[in-house]
């Protein structure tokens, strides 16, 4: 079969009530469906409308001449922070022949009966997407009743909603192949704090954590890792057969499994895979020896979640961290020359204003080479949007809680992001720094403080 995946072209997030990134990175999750689809024996093209910017009329031409199309409201990188405001998905749906039209993603996952009556998809893939995709290609028919035993997946008889039993996460991860990179344009993904030959990649999926911010609806809550060679295999191939030389492993917590971690790093030296890479992981999951490793293994970027400046809110996330953590961790990683990114929140529940001044106070005593501000927000699915008793079906199919509007006021709280941008970043010595260049992502700081100064 002749088999379309689409990724829109998020325009449509300009309109949500606070800033989200919206940086060209690989679709990872359609990459390997479609992998997974060519082994089957089927054609595949990716459609990455975030890099061609086609027309949703031009969307809907090009899908004429496919037999199934799969069109996601949320790629991989935005699993765990999704749009707010998913306007743009159903614009790119508009043109599609809906009778081959699937659609998948965090939103799709959360509010599957609303956004299946909406668009008039032909069914909703729910959760994790790759072996879905694969189900629905080899066994759906479009002139026939829809399969009711496909896992996963959800759709409409006549006017009724039905679910069909949830399907289990993938256990082994090492059943993925290789995604299919060569279906995307691969010199047009970058990263403005790693530069360009940037590929994002994943060594596991899922968290044991609990944060009541997190959404975990995509990854699962049970932790699974691939094997340490089929992992290392995967990023040998990719710098290999791509030449890519800055790789961002996008699990939520790559320093999860220590031993594994220190194995993966002495690996990369001993085979001699040469790649400047960074990660997102828990500050409480580094010590000395996982950082020394991490730089001898050419780690120079770690992304960490600080999120507030005040013990007691900290403790209300559930995250399970100190104050004191984020010092630590923060200063193993500056004296071993690697950067850091911190992302600090507001808009907790019951936090004061002073509790928000803190947490810009904490950002500039911890000096990181980046911080990163954002309000809160109760996605649905996430404890933090149960503990609020927020409704997604409240709202309209296209659009999402954009802050924590129970305790705290819209002006407030962007009052409150636009001044910690304005501390952190226009500090003498920041900007010195900043002036003097010559340093990987100089130009990506100041564009990081543009876009939110002007916001």
């Amino acid at each position: 079969m002749k088999i379309l995946l689409i990724n829109p072209n998020w325009t449509g997030i300009r309109r949500q009530k606070q800033h989200q990134f919206k940086r060209l990175w690989q679709p990872l999750d359609l990459a390997m469906t479609a992998a997974l689809l060519e082994k089957a024996g089927h054609g595949v093209t990716i459609l990455d409308n975030n890099v061609d910017r086609l027309s949703s009329e031009k969307v809907g031409r090009l899908g004429s001449r496919f037999d199934k199309i799969f069109v996601t409201s949320t790629p991989y990188d935005r699993w765990q922070c999704p749009s707010l405001d998913i306007g743009f998905f159903f614009d790119t749906l508009r043109g599609l022949p809906k009778n081959r039209l699937y659609v998948m993603g965090a939103h799709v996952t959360e509010r599957p009966e609303a956004i299946l009556r909406a668009s008039g998809a032909r069914a909703a893939i729910l959760g994790e997407p790759e072996q879905a995709v694969l189900d629905l290609t080899n066994r759906d028919h479009p002139d026939r009743d829809f399969p009711p035993d496909v896992p996963g997946t959800a759709y409409l008889k006549g006017s009724h909603f039905v679910r069909s039993l949830a399907r289990e996460v993938l256990p082994d991860l090492d059943e993925l192949p290789y995604p299919a990179f060569h279906l995307l344009p691969m010199d047009r993904y970058t990263y403005d704090f790693m530069g360009r030959d940037f590929a994002i990649l994943e060594g596991s999926r899922g968290c044991p954590y609990q944060c009541s911010f997190c959404y975990l609806g995509m990854h699962g809550t049970r932790f699974r890792q691939k094997s340490l060679g089929r992992f290392l295999d995967e990023i040998h191939d990719v710098v290999r057969r791509y030449d890519r030389k800055n790789i961002y492993f996008m699990d939520l917590e790559f320093a999860l499994n220590r031993s594994y971690l220190i194995s993966f790093c002495r690996a990369l030296i001993n085979r001699g895979i040469n790649i400047n890479w960074c990660c997102q992981t828990r500050v409480t999951d580094v010590d000395e020896e996982v950082m020394d490793w991490m730089k001898a293994g050419g780690c120079t970027l770690i992304h960490f979640g600080v999120e507030a400046g005040s013990e007691r809110i900290l403790a209300q996330t559930g995250k399970g961290i100190r104050i004191s953590d984020c010092f630590r961790a923060v200063s193993l990683a500056r004296s071993r020359g690697i950067r850091t990114a911190l992302f600090m929140n507001f808009g907790f529940p019951w936090e004061t204003q002073k509790e928000m001044e803190t947490t810009v106070a904490l950002a500039l005593k911890l000096n990181p080479t980046y911080a990163a501000f954002h309000m809160i927000v109760p996605f649905p699915g996430t404890p933090l949007a149960r503990e609020l008793g927020i409704d997604p079906e409240s709202f309209p199919v296209t659009q999402y809680p954009h802050y924590n509007f129970v305790h705290h006021d819209l002006h407030t709280l962007k009052g409150v992001m636009r001044k910690a941008y304005l501390k952190f970043y226009l500090r003498p010595a920041y900007l010195m720094g900043l002036l003097k260049g010559g340093g990987r992502g100089r130009l990506g700081q100041a564009v990081l403080l543009l876009r939110h100064l002007w916001r």
